[in-house]
């Protein structure tokens, strides 16, 4: 996906609510948004959106001097997550249908993302596992990823943020078959994205081989992907990615991928017909 004017005070309000999330210096705040803005007047518009939120990540990290600004924010997420955990697994085991079930509450999860600060608060989060169960879903296009699944002989599972990481992990534990699975996060800090420390946290090496793509870009930047991850990307018969940013970075791949995530953006609502709120499972092709 490119990315549109709209897109470019987006960029700013971020950056500004990322520096405010991390430090009260306002010396160091206002240094970075004007880094920002610099950058955004210089973006190439035929780029994609997460690689602006690479651009502005860095800059943070470097002006606050930490390498991982959202360290303490992301453990928190993980205890949250572990905690609304047990009701999810209860609710997941009694359904009529686990797979779909744990779909909905990996689906849920996703609204555990820092880059929208404004939609990360406890009470919307746990309002996004209340609805888990009855809200609106593609039922057939769940039943062709369970049927594939069952089917399928390798599977690549693209993480996306922090504290959704668990729900994945339910998830997984609900696949038909016998598929080794691989699940990949990013090579290093960028906002609240899950690195391999995050997804041990969250138990996934009880379920998965956790790998990394190479990357601090938001999304699946697969241009900047390391050989090792684009081998899995490419040679896994299913490609799972969970998160807006992936959708945003994966619809246009050479390959068939399933996609899963909360819709968050107008911009990218309105250019792929959806609407805010939205809870989407597809495919880019």
């Amino acid at each position: 996906m490119k990315t549109y004017y709209d897109c470019l005070p987006c960029f700013i309000r971020q950056s500004l609510d990322a520096a405010r999330e991390i430090t009260d210096d306002q010396e160091i705040i206002g240094r970075s948004l004007k880094r920002v803005i610099r950058e955004v007047s210089e973006f190439d518009l035929r780029m994609m959106p997460p690689e602006m939120g690479q651009v502005i990540h860095r800059i943070i990290r470097e002006e606050t001097g930490n390498p991982d600004p959202y360290k303490y924010k992301k453990d928190k997420s993980t205890e949250m997550a572990l905690e609304l955990a047990k009701d999810a697994s209860r609710r997941i085991k009694a359904a009529g249908d686990p797979f779909e079930t744990a779909l909905r509450f990996a689906i849920a999860g996703n609204i555990m993302d820092f880059a929208f600060a404004e939609t990360w608060n406890r009470g919307r989060i746990e309002d996004s596992f209340n609805k888990a169960e009855k809200h609106p879903v593609d039922s057939a296009m769940c039943e062709k990823l369970k049927n594939r699944i069952k089917k399928a002989s390798s599977i690549l599972f693209i993480g996306d943020n922090t504290g959704e990481t668990v729900f994945d992990r339910l998830f997984i534990e609900e696949f038909p078959g016998s598929a080794p699975v691989c699940y990949a996060v990013k090579q290093s800090p960028v906002i609240n994205d899950a690195t391999e420390e995050d997804a041990l946290k969250a138990g996934l090496d009880k379920v998965a081989k956790i790998i990394n793509n190479g990357t601090d870009a938001p999304g699946t930047v697969l241009r900047q992907c390391s050989k090792e991850f684009l081998g899995h990307f490419y040679g896994s018969e299913i490609v799972i990615a969970k998160g807006q940013a992936n959708f945003e970075t994966l619809t246009g791949a050479d390959r068939e991928v399933f996609l899963l995530t909360q819709v968050k953006c107008r911009v990218i609502a309105e250019h792929y017909n959806f609407n805010v709120g939205d809870w989407i499972i597809t495919t880019n092709i």
